[in-house]
């Protein structure tokens, strides 16, 4: 199974999780990590944790944004592990394909099929196209 972490300010991972549940149903294989209460090194700590317990999974990792804390982890966790892909932006449409398409899609062509669901679910609402 490809697990997704979802590394977030606040609580926006455990709520976007949440929510596609009640979009999807319930799944597991997804984990909602905040950096309430931690520091860049805690943060990364608990991520390479959580990876390093599930070693027969593969793993995507989401984070909210790049410019923010939970993106510098991020980007040091990719620096570190470079065979996890990290994927800044995470937004509802994002979770939802990967979840449809974790299962579906060869690995190395899985972040492409998010990312291109993210960009796409990004647009001016327009009522003569919709």
């Amino acid at each position: 199974m490809v697990v997704g972490i979802v590394v977030t300010h606040g609580n926006l991972g455990e709520e976007l999780i949440e929510t596609a549940k009640g979009v999807y149903g319930d799944f597991s294989g997804c984990i909602a990590v905040t950096n309430l209460g931690k520091s860049p090194k805690a943060l990364l700590d608990e991520i390479g944790a959580l990876i390093d317990a599930q070693k027969d999974s593969r793993h995507i990792v989401f984070v909210d944004f790049l410019g923010g804390s939970c993106g510098h982890v991020c980007m040091k966790l990719k620096v570190e592990r470079g065979d996890i892909p990290v994927i800044a932006g995470v937004n509802l449409p994002m979770l939802l394909a990967f979840l449809n398409k974790r299962d579906v899609v060869p690995f190395d062509g899985l972040p492409g099929e998010i990312i291109g669901r993210g960009h796409h679910s990004i647009q001016m609402f327009d009522p003569e196209n919709f």
